[in-house]
């Protein structure tokens, strides 16, 4: 139940700070800062570690490296929502050709 709560949590929140107007003015203050809110996997790594690190996930258990371990957990979960975020869109999402 903490991975479903990890990935529904997880991805919720990148959603809300990629589309959200409060956040904003945050992300015009630098150009690397833009480039990260534009990209759900690289803000995804930022959100899912220190959520791992809360509810105490570690997709290395039984070995726990202390920061690694949470680190590695954000990076493996950050790019299996990504994938599956891509892959929804791909099948389901809409792609505007232009006008004809």
């Amino acid at each position: 139940m903490k991975w479903l709560t990890l990935i529904a949590l997880g991805r919720l929140v990148v959603w809300t700070l990629q589309t959200s107007g409060l956040t904003k003015p945050f992300f015009k203050r630098h150009p690397l800062l833009e480039e990260l809110r534009a990209c759900d996997f690289c803000l995804g790594f930022w959100v899912f570690t220190p959520f791992a690190w809360a509810l105490g996930l570690n997709i290395l258990d039984p070995i726990y490296l202390p920061v690694f371990s949470e680190f590695i957990t954000g990076l493996a979960v950050s790019f299996g929502v990504h994938l599956a975020r891509v892959g929804w869109q791909n099948q389901y999402g809409f792609i505007s050709l232009g006008e004809e």
